[in-house]
């Protein structure tokens, strides 16, 4: 019963890590990069609610350091004009990483002719 437990507090906190990066990526894409440092703090408020656990894996590696670089951002009110901007190009990188590493292109069909 212990470990179904631990599978689904994992499940949670990966759900609750990748929540918080919609979020912050869709306030950045609305254009209000005046708020960023209350909004994220409200956005890590609620992300601490969920318990850590240990996550295996690149991706979701990468999305414990990107909370960990908010929340320094949020700590610094000069850094709101650059914050949306690098929350933007980071949140890029990680989903692109994670696409790549699902997605091969093949050649299915397409033989070339040695005419």
């Amino acid at each position: 019963m212990e470990k179904k437990r631990g599978k689904y507090l994992q499940t949670r906190y990966r759900r609750e890590l990748e929540r918080f990066l919609n979020r912050m990526v869709n306030f950045c894409r609305n254009g209000e990069g005046a708020g960023f440092c209350r909004f994220a703090v409200q956005q890590l408020a609620q992300l601490d609610r969920a318990e850590k656990r240990e996550l295996y894996g690149d991706y979701f590696e990468r999305l414990e350091q990107f909370v960990e670089s908010v929340r320094r951002l949020a700590g610094m009110a000069e850094a709101e004009a650059d914050a949306c901007a690098w929350v933007l190009k980071e949140a890029n990188l990680m989903r692109k990483s994670r696409r790549m590493k699902s997605y091969s292109r093949k050649n299915r069909g397409r033989e070339e002719s040695e005419w």
